[in-house]
């Protein structure tokens, strides 16, 4: 969460509750995925980027040696905390600190995580380059995030995103994401798309969406004609109505050579 931090922040530290109980987040399909490619042993230092309520972080900790918790968003980290704590986690910490000026010393990690987060982030290349700091050479970023399956669909995507919540920046394609981390120094090793079939209800009360908001949205999504909500994921009921999208999320590897 950055570019706004401030407003970003105040925005998720609201709906911390419902993200600590969300098992999308708690446990999602891409989070096995990450864990797999991550391969995290006994002697990583790690950290987790826009960490939230912990999950990704706390599903790491019992393979490694310790991990570190990032987020702006302080109600976020009390969550966190205080899950940590009830489990017996030791091993893990939680910090505020922004993922595009992160307070750390340059070779300090040997993994490096972000899950289900750099769509919020700005200046994501700032991310990626702060990330291939604070790694060890040979060390990995593994990112998890929702793309866009479309250049061309990629502004439909944004605005429909934005809509249901205002700390969405963009959501990129993989072929965005390829020429972003090779910029930054980063080989990409192994990536699979795993999709997400989100209730629309339930993905509109998770931002604490209005009744004018859910109604926008779909105005937003009558705007797409059947080929088009199709390629966006859209799903409907016999009777026309929205009532769900798939949503890509690419899980990615990329190692510092």
């Amino acid at each position: 969460m950055t570019g706004e931090p401030r407003s970003s922040a105040a925005q998720f530290n609201a709906r911390a509750d419902h993200y600590a109980t969300s098992e999308i987040h708690r446990a999602g399909p891409s989070l096995p995925v990450l864990l797999a490619l991550a391969a995290p042993g006994p002697g990583d230092e790690a950290l987790d980027v826009a960490t939230g309520t912990g999950n990704t972080a706390l599903a790491l900790a019992p393979q490694l040696a310790h991990v570190t918790g990032l987020d702006l968003a302080e109600g976020m980290l009390a969550h966190a905390q205080a899950r940590a704590e009830r489990e017996g986690v030791a091993n893990a910490r939680f910090v505020v600190g922004s993922a595009e000026a992160l307070p750390f010393g340059d070779g300090v990690f040997t993994l490096v995580t972000s899950r289900h987060a750099p769509h919020h982030f700005w200046h994501v290349e700032r991310f990626l380059s702060e990330a291939f700091r604070v790694l060890t050479p040979g060390g990995r970023l593994v990112l998890a995030d929702q793309i866009s399956g479309s250049a061309v669909l990629q502004p439909w995507t944004d605005e429909y995103q934005r809509l249901r919540d205002p700390s969405h920046f963009a959501q990129r394609t993989v072929e965005a994401w390829q020429a972003l981390t090779a910029a930054a120094g980063f080989r990409w090793t192994a990536a699979e798309v795993v999709p997400y079939r989100l209730d629309f209800g339930w993905w509109t009360r998770q931002a604490g969406c209005t009744p004018q908001t859910v109604q926008a949205l779909r105005a937003h999504a009558a705007r797409l004609s059947p080929a088009e909500a199709r390629q966006a994921g859209l799903h409907f009921d016999q009777g026309g109505d929205l009532v769900a999208h798939t949503e890509p999320m690419l899980v990615v590897r990329l190692d510092k050579p």
